[in-house]
């Protein structure tokens, strides 16, 4: 039985090994419906909005990250409650990014600059060195900042 190609909404601006550690990788079809539908159309808006291009993993490319996007119980960084989290009963709904041209904090002030631009809420993480964003929102808020 050859399994239906995936037909649910893929990133434009992230390729799947960008989102996935590799040990959960197998090709551009298996895994966009381990995310958040909400967080793949934020992840887009913020690379359009920020105009500049966006890490999650890297690993594909012998970096090290692998663990930005997807977390598996076997990472040294699993948590049960992170969102980054690959669970039976919740979606992935975070990722963290990076870019050499802009820091966080830089990429955090153009956002609220522009957070009518984006599609849901989100929350956002304050005074790391990257972008930490997530769809799990909280009432009232179109961005809202946390510290972990």
């Amino acid at each position: 039985n050859e399994k239906a190609p995936y037909s649910g909404f893929k990133c434009r601006n992230f390729a799947l090994y960008e989102l996935l550690p590799k040990e959960l990788y197998v090709d551009e079809q298996t895994g966009w419906d381990m995310f958040d539908e909400k967080l793949l159309k934020t992840i887009d808006a913020v690379r359009d909005i920020l105009g500049i291009g966006l890490t999650c993993n890297n690993w594909k490319f012998g970096g090290k990250r692998n663990y930005c996007g997807a977390r598996t119980k076997d990472s040294d960084v699993y948590m049960y409650g992170s969102y980054h989290s690959v669970r039976p009963d919740r979606k992935v709904m975070a990722v963290d990014l990076i870019s050499p041209k802009m820091t966080a904090a830089k990429m955090r002030q153009i956002l609220v600059e522009n957070s009518s631009k984006l599609p849901y809420p989100v929350r956002i993480e304050a005074g790391v060195s990257w972008l930490h964003i997530d769809t799990a929102s909280v009432v009232g808020y179109k961005i809202y900042f946390f510290n972990a």
